[in-house]
Order: C-alpha cells, then structure tokens, then sequence
C-alpha cells in the first residue's frame, strides 16, 4: 500500500489496537490515550525515546501521500523545506505556522483522508513523541467533529479527563517532535458511513 521500505521499523515491538476508544492511562506524568482498531508500526528514528516517558504521546493524521517524505524528513513546519520541498499548510494555522497534533487519536485520524484501495478503505496516523513543555493547546474542537460526527463532544469519551480546548496542540519547535510509529487503520466500510467507525464513536458517546 505505501510501498515504504522496511528497515526504517523496529517491528519487535509492533502491536495491533483493538477498541480503546474510552481508554486512558497515565505514562510518566502524562495522559496517553490508546489509538483504536489500527496496526501500529514503530519506527527506528524514534526508537530512543521509547521508555522515555518525559516525552509526551500525541497524533498527527496526514494523507498517505505525505508518509514518505514525512519519515524521511519529519514534521515540518509550513514554510520550511523538506529536501527541496517548500512545505505547505494544508489544514490552515490557526494559531499560527507550527506542527499541530492531537492528544486524542481519533480527532487526528479526522486529518487522515480515507483513502480506497484494493476493496478497502485506508487511514493513516503518526504517533509522535513531543517535549511536554513544547506544546500549547488550543481549543479547536468544531469543524472537524462536527461535519464527521454531527457534534463538538468527541473529548467526552474520556469522561472528565480530557477537556474541550485540549483538542489540538500545537508545536514550534521541530526538533521538539519526533516521529515514534506509523498508525494504519483498514477499514471494511467508509468510517464516515453507517456501520463505519464514526457511527461506532457516535453509538459509543450517546450511551455515556
């Protein structure tokens, strides 16, 4: 699917995510928030701080189209280069040019265009490994939760734990983000039709 070339993961420690979409646990003083139902590849850049808890675990969703240059160059900021490459904001900047990402997986997995192919449906995430002190949240939930699921709640999942304006961080140092593994979510139905994943979040949020 991304053709992406194998001895850039650690696989030892690959895992696949079943339903978390409630799930919240603390690392190292941190809140981190378990992705769903996605194939989780990790990858060897990031590989140090892996046991290192004083970096926090956030979400990037991006098209697959990006994934290489993203893993050959990093998160970037709009405006700087990648290789040759002039990088562009493709969601806007809000709150200004910076790398912006999500402590809830699914809010960033809305940035990850579904993509068709061979008779499935593809989606992909990055994990990221951010110095806490680097981030800035922001209050942005809106647009994004309410064309896909029809409400601004996506954050009462986690129960209290997990507020409103913490939806979207967002990050102006590049060297404070480091890419710790590629998400793959493979979908039987469109996630944004009935019986998709979305459908499943909104059953999930009516029932609390």
């Amino acid at each position: 699917y991304l053709q992406l070339d194998d001895s850039i993961f650690n696989h030892e420690d690959d895992c696949y995510y079943f339903d978390n979409y409630c799930h919240i646990e603390n690392r190292g003083g941190h809140r981190y928030l378990r992705p769903s139902r996605c194939s989780k590849f990790v990858l060897k850049q990031g590989y140090h701080l892996f046991h290192d808890y004083k970096w926090t675990y956030s979400y990037h969703g991006t098209n697959s189209n990006n994934i290489t240059s993203i893993l050959q160059y990093g998160l970037k900021i709009p405006g700087s280069l990648a290789g040759v490459n002039n990088v562009r904001s493709v969601n806007g900047s809000a709150y200004g040019a910076g790398i912006y990402t999500s402590k809830i997986p699914l809010y960033a997995q809305l940035y990850a265009p579904v993509i068709w192919w061979e008779g499935k449906y593809f989606q992909t995430i990055l994990m990221v490994r951010q110095k806490s002190n680097s981030v800035d949240a922001q209050m942005v939930e809106g647009t994004y939760t309410t064309n896909r699921f029809g409400f601004e709640k996506l954050h009462k999942l986690y129960k209290g734990k997990i507020k409103s304006e913490e939806m979207q961080y967002v990050c102006f140092d590049e060297n404070a983000c480091v890419l710790h593994a590629l998400l793959v979510k493979i979908h039987n139905n469109h996630p944004e039709y009935d019986g998709g994943e979305y459908y499943v979040v909104r059953n999930i949020l009516d029932e609390l």
